[in-house]
């Protein structure tokens, strides 16, 4: 008996078929302007930029622009519910609270690998978490993600610190440098280039397993442009396939994305980087689960909310039954 296909998984197919590897989107008649932000400047959210500064959107008929960076991911999320940009590069916990809240957000992909082996950057002399109760534990936001996992670490070691907001990963990595905080919570990079530049400690973690920074949009622009998404999604695979690839593309890019770092400590970030990066960025059951457990004390509903709810996986699916990944990387996954 022949399978039924459901009309919107027939739909995106056919948009993959047409538009094909090398397609370009503007040749099926869409509109092509695209407006990404980013939550910070970091590895984990640099795809976008660096996919559209070697030409990856643009050999899709894409137009990308970016009205904003470092928003932080609040304001990233919000402003997806807004429509004042209609992608956002940003960590995961500001889009599923979105839906908890009943607002039109959802994640498309998570390019990194999830782990639950983690650590907090801290100050020279400091060696173990006992010494940072009643420190100052530097975070973006409050309530983004930062501040999730900084509270999460913080009552599973027993003690307390004050939460201070910073908003950018530099000007968070700049106090810490300059003693005016004690621990953050930063990523690899800033592990990396602190150690060096600042004698900074990491202390390891039994991290909880949040799901890494995320691609987000709303289900009003997927039921509206859903071929404008689908090629989005794909100049995304494409572009980790760039970084994972080409060093000589990656490398100089990465470093004026993260503006900071000698190109020294750039070529270290992206050795660090490139495995982290998943083929297929399908977003984590577990790391989507574990945000819903940690806002479950404030929306009851977290527990039993179907992933469904805070995902679309789809777009990733048909690309990887369209053979997709096999063209891109040469029949290897």
């Amino acid at each position: 008996m022949a399978r039924h296909i459901p009309a919107s998984q027939f739909l995106a197919a056919a948009v993959i078929a047409v538009v094909g590897l090398h397609g370009n989107y503007a040749a099926i008649g869409q509109e092509n302007s695209v407006r990404v932000v980013t939550g910070l400047r970091a590895t984990s959210q640099s795809l976008g930029w660096i996919g559209t500064e070697a030409g990856i959107f643009k050999s899709r008929g894409l137009e990308v622009k970016f009205p904003e960076m470092e928003t932080a991911g609040p304001e990233a999320a919000a402003g997806l519910v807004r429509g004042d940009w209609d992608f956002a590069e940003v960590g995961a916990a500001p889009i599923i609270q979105g839906v908890l809240d009943g607002h039109d957000t959802v994640i498309l992909l998570a390019a990194l690998q999830p782990r639950r082996e983690g650590f907090v950057v801290v100050r020279r002399g400091i060696t173990e978490p006992r010494q940072l109760d009643g420190g100052r534990f530097g975070v973006l936001t409050e309530a983004g993600q930062t501040g999730l996992r900084a509270r999460a670490l913080l009552r599973g070691w027993g003690i307390n610190a004050t939460l201070v907001p910073l908003g950018t990963f530099p000007k968070m990595y700049a106090a810490l440098g300059a003693g005016e905080i004690d621990a953050a919570t930063f990523g690899d990079e800033y592990r990396l280039a602190g150690q060096r530049k600042f004698g900074f400690n990491a202390l390891s973690v039994e991290d909880v397993a949040f799901l890494p920074p995320v691609l987000a949009t709303t289900r009003k622009l997927i039921n509206s442009k859903r071929g404008l998404v689908t090629s989005v999604v794909q100049g995304y695979v494409e572009s980790i396939h760039l970084f994972k690839t080409n060093r000589a593309v990656a490398v100089p890019l990465l470093e004026r994305y993260l503006s900071i770092f000698d190109r020294k400590t750039t070529e270290d970030i992206y050795e660090l980087f490139s495995p982290q990066f998943q083929k297929l960025p399908l977003p984590s059951p577990t790391g989507i689960q574990n945000l819903l457990n940690e806002f479950a004390s404030k929306y009851p509903a977290a527990r039993t909310l179907p992933h469904k709810a805070v995902t679309d996986a789809l777009f990733l699916e048909e690309l990887e039954r369209s053979g997709f990944l096999d063209r891109l990387y040469g029949g290897g996954k």
